[in-house]
């Protein structure tokens, strides 16, 4: 009985002894633990980016360098990437000269990787005989601009 009686106040001090969070008066000024909370990724469809060059790689990158200068005569190609973007939603790639439209190519875009991006390769009219000054090329997500680089053809 003398052991029980032992064990049960041991017990007690054990619990009277253990942690406990600070009242508001204490004096104590550690802050309570706080839970960190993470922000929602955006999600929203658009084209990270485009760029233009002569050659494309297998997997629709510019192969070769980018490049905004060109001859007359060059095939002008574009990658455009996206990210957020469903499959089968279309690219287009505008090829201007002021306000006017000289060439275009459309794209779907495909499966996306493990970071939802995706890149559509698209080609500016092969051979053209383009006259030699400056040029603009549009993306568009389907209908919406998603911006312009300039290229010049020498």
């Amino acid at each position: 009985m003398r052991s029980l009686t032992l064990l049960s106040l041991l017990a007690l001090t054990v619990t009277a002894c253990g942690e406990k969070a600070p009242d508001a008066g204490s004096g104590d000024s550690t802050p309570p633990e706080t839970t960190a909370t993470t922000m929602p990724a955006m999600t929203n469809p658009h084209v990270m980016g485009f760029d233009s060059g002569r050659a494309l790689d297998s997997l629709g990158n510019i192969l070769g360098g980018v490049n905004a200068r060109f001859q007359s005569g060059d095939t002008i190609f574009v990658s455009v990437r996206t990210q957020y973007v469903a499959a089968g939603a279309k690219i287009e790639a505008v090829f201007l000269r002021g306000t006017t439209r000289v060439a275009s190519d459309n794209g779907i875009v495909g499966d996306s990787d493990a970071d939802a991006a995706a890149v559509v390769p698209l080609r500016l009219a092969r051979g053209t005989p383009w006259a030699k000054g400056s040029y603009q090329v549009e993306i568009f997500l389907d209908g919406v601009s998603q911006g312009l680089k300039p290229i010049d053809i020498e």
